[in-house]
């Protein structure tokens, strides 16, 4: 772990104690989520994809739990410092342009099998091709990288018809990537 670097593993539990006082349906995204998926990569905060209301839910609940409430769609982990992010449904994604994001349910159908608060690999992919960050579309071509063919092919499948020709682009620039790193070893 990096010095100073707040304790994810410390706050996650309870996260998940908070969401489940709160009776939410919730699923986890960002970097942990990639973590999960495979790609080992630094995360500093945690973001949790809720329901709309969640906020309303959580707000009484969060100092029970350890949490304190720094705006509508952020959270302290109080003992870690970690910085919890609320994606809350039908919300605006920061970009201009961009849908909103989906409710939780939604997501059902792509839900990791090993951890089922944790978005599946579709989801993840969706949710992070329609916010379009330069750290989202990292975080996607990494993803990609390690699927042969088959794989890919049916993750393409599943993804919405309008997001194909960007993962298409993002998989080939994937893949000269995995051909380079394989050629410098």
């Amino acid at each position: 772990m990096t010095p100073g670097a707040p304790a994810i593993d410390e706050a996650l539990p309870a996260l998940r104690a908070l969401l489940a006082a709160g009776g939410l349906d919730y699923r986890l995204v960002g970097g942990i989520a990639v973590v999960h998926h495979g790609y080992l990569r630094a995360t500093r905060d945690l973001v949790v994809l809720v329901p709309a209301g969640a906020d309303e839910v959580l707000a009484p609940l969060c100092a029970a739990h350890g949490f304190l409430r720094e705006s509508r769609t952020r959270l302290r982990h109080v003992a870690s410092g970690t910085s919890i992010d609320l994606l809350i449904a039908g919300d605006a994604m920061p970009r201009a342009g961009r849908p909103p994001y989906p409710r939780p349910d939604e997501l059902d159908a792509s839900a990791s099998a090993e951890a089922r608060d944790v978005v599946g690999l579709v989801g993840l992919i969706t949710l992070k091709l329609r916010a379009g960050r330069l750290q989202d579309l990292a975080d996607v071509a990494a993803l990609l990288k390690p699927l042969d063919d088959g794989s890919y092919l049916a993750l393409e499948a599943e993804v919405e018809s309008s997001l194909r020709g960007e993962l298409a682009s993002l998989r080939e620039e994937a893949l000269q990537e995995r051909a380079w790193e394989e050629g410098a070893r």
